[in-house]
């Protein structure tokens, strides 16, 4: 096995033997057993040098039982056919790289004029009784094609990392091939049918197709200011609406929707791929979900694409190495979409914080002038002694001195975002008091239960219930909005719930891990008051998402 492996990178000479010995058969070996021994041998030597097939991988062999029987039968039978056959086979695999290789093009050149002149001048004549050539003539060419072979023994070793099964251009082959059978082929007919000398037929042909040929290459470009067949050829072959260009389509529609997210779209970008009739289904499994289109049956191939990511791909039946390539680029595609709309959300979303933050520094001032103006308000109300003043100025007084709180709060955190080192806690029943008398909304309605009384942040608790009944009083059909709160020896939780409709599915998939617009904001108040629960090791969540009672929770497990 060592031995044929360094055999291999000497291409050239194995040529030289391929052709030494057809030429042999040709003009030597006359005895039929020795002739077939000799074709056996010569299919070997096209099996090493053939650029087809990578000739260091296994074969399977009952496979390929059929054909070469069959092969080696018609052998025996039709040799001289089997020799035509060949040679045309051999020239059209010259042909097919004599436009990729730019090394050995002259040596392939000379390879493909020896078939043609062993062909031409040694088997058709042999095979076809009718033609007769002149034999110094054919003795000639005995002699003078024999040196040409010689040659290309000390033909250069070519690079072996150079030459690769994508430099076999089918087309051109066929090409090659075709034209050598059309000349060999007239110079029969024109022989057998018109009695014309078979040398003369077969050089008429050659002028024939010769200038047919030439004919042909200037309509395909004629190179003086007028298209040509090849444009017209681009246009044909150059269709739109293979599953490449209709999946490109797709995808660069999705990408543009401004409103379907990251997993929405890899979830519609599947659905419109396995309408492809060679697929039943597609699996994403990330490391914490996993998206599915289609059925989960037929041939499965797995294909990681990251460390933490496998894509599963359900074929309908055997897809052949191609197309199963051709399936993985387009879902490769699919991902960097993907990364592309991830990388869309997290722009967007700095986009949107940075606006806050300029929307904050242009409101800081405004409410430097409305907390100066709250307390020249509260210089007037205290104007008089407290137990003087009738109960509404007291309470109005009350309320402007909570509101001043209230904003200096406010506007310290916007001079100075950043979160204190010391949080001051109270008593839950004392800021439910304070909110209570804060509140005198008809629509709110407070319940407690409050066994023991544990300390809670007040900013905290401050904010997120503020925000939650901000939510749910802006709801048209909300007519009663409740506050429960909760603290025992196992939670402190407080819980705001309204009798209006239920949030979409889609809204509540995002609640709490970005900014959601419910169109009359930012969207940016319920993932602050998430991130701020978690802070104070509190969690923020949806207790419950149904129409008529739709509840949000704030909670802390004390015995976690």
């Amino acid at each position: 096995m060592k031995f044929i492996k360094s055999l291999l990178q000497y291409e050239q000479q194995i040529l030289a033997s391929l052709l030494l010995l057809l030429h042999v058969l040709i003009w030597v070996v006359e005895n039929s057993i020795l002739r077939f021994s000799l074709i056996f041998v010569l299919y070997g030597l096209f099996l090493l040098w053939q650029p087809l097939w990578n000739k260091e991988a296994n074969i399977n062999k009952p496979s390929f039982l059929l054909p070469i029987f069959l092969l080696l039968l018609f052998s025996y039978y039709y040799q001289n056919e089997a020799l035509i056959f060949f040679s045309l086979l051999i020239s059209g695999l010259i042909g097919s790289r004599l436009f990729s290789y730019n090394t050995s093009r002259a040596f392939d050149l000379l390879a493909i004029s020896i078939l043609i002149i062993e062909m031409a001048i040694g088997i058709i004549p042999i095979t076809f009784d009718k033609i007769d050539l002149p034999l110094q003539f054919a003795s000639y060419i005995q002699t003078i094609v024999l040196v040409p072979i010689l040659i290309f023994f000390f033909a250069p070793i070519p690079d072996r990392s150079q030459q690769t099964r994508s430099q076999i251009d089918l087309m051109h082959g066929v090409l090659s091939a075709t034209l050598i059978f059309i000349v060999l082929l007239g110079g029969i007919v024109i022989n057998i049918l018109y009695g014309v000398d078979y040398l003369d037929g077969l050089l008429l042909t050659v002028f024939i197709v010769s200038t047919l040929a030439l004919g042909i290459s200037w309509f395909w470009n004629p190179g003086v200011g007028y298209t040509g067949l090849g444009v017209l050829w681009n246009r044909y072959a150059m269709t739109i609406g293979g599953p490449f260009e209709t999946w490109i389509n797709t995808l660069t529609t999705l990408i543009e929707e401004p409103y379907i997210s990251a997993n929405d779209f890899l979830q519609a970008a599947c659905d419109h791929l396995i309408d492809n009739d060679w697929l039943n289904g597609i699996q994403w499994q990330f490391d914490n979900v996993a998206i599915q289109s289609g059925r989960k049956e037929g041939i499965t191939f797995r294909h990681p694409l990251t460390k933490g990511l496998v894509v599963s791909i359900y074929f309908k039946s055997d897809p052949g190495q191609a197309l199963r390539q051709h399936t993985i680029l387009l879902i490769r595609m699919a991902y960097q979409f993907y990364l592309s709309k991830i990388n869309q959300e997290k722009i967007q979303a700095e986009a949107h914080f940075e606006t806050i933050h300029h929307t904050g520094a242009r409101l800081t001032h405004d409410i430097k002038n409305i907390l100066q103006s709250i307390k020249a308000s509260i210089d007037i109300v205290q104007y008089q002694p407290n137990n003087q003043q009738p109960l509404p100025t007291r309470l109005l007084q009350q309320n402007l001195n909570q509101i001043s709180q209230r904003l200096e709060s406010t506007l310290s955190k916007l001079k100075a975002p950043e979160l204190s080192n010391s949080t001051q806690y109270i008593a839950i029943n004392e800021w439910l008091d304070n909110f209570k008398s804060a509140h005198h909304l008809s629509k709110l309605a407070f319940q407690a239960d409050i066994p023991l009384q544990h300390e809670i942040p007040p900013d905290l608790f401050d904010s997120v219930v503020n925000n939650l009944i901000s939510n749910s009083l802006a709801k048209d059909e909300v007519k009663q909005v409740f506050i429960d709160v909760t603290s025992n020896k196992e939670m402190i939780a407080i819980t705001v719930c309204d009798d209006g409709k239920n949030i979409d599915a889609e809204v509540e998939n995002q609640l709490f891990n970005k900014p959601v617009s419910s169109g009359q904001g930012m969207g940016i108040g319920l993932y602050q008051s998430a991130i701020m629960a978690r802070t104070f090791n509190y969690e923020l969540e949806l207790a419950n998402n149904q129409a008529g009672n739709v509840c949000f929770r704030l909670i802390q497990h004390l015995a976690e």
